[in-house]
């Protein structure tokens, strides 16, 4: 999790392309609905972000000419992006649920 509500990061220019990926195939990732039984009866459904699809990731790759190195190392970092997206968001939600 970071530091942070507000934790600004500023990725170095090389890597912006990859931010960038990031931010764009973002909407491509499907959100699964988890429910939290809570004591005397109270039910939380809320969705949960998955990792994005490989399949948007190489599209992405083909649609702007990288090689197939480029797409691997593109598509290691989305997953270790996401990681980070997904562990955040779990971990606001176990905050909001001890409230």
């Amino acid at each position: 999790m970071l530091d942070g509500e507000n934790t600004r990061i500023d990725p170095l220019p090389e890597f912006m392309w990859i931010w960038r990926a990031w931010h764009r195939l973002s909407a491509s990732r499907q959100w699964i609905p988890r429910g939290i039984a809570l004591p005397l009866g109270g039910t939380i459904i809320e969705s949960c972000p998955s990792f994005i699809p490989w399949e948007v990731v190489k599209s992405w790759a083909q649609h702007h000419g990288y090689t197939h190195a480029e797409m691997a190392f593109l598509d290691r970092c989305l997953a270790a992006m996401d990681g980070v997206f997904i562990r955040d968001h779990n971990k606001r939600l176990e905050n909001r649920l001890k409230k």
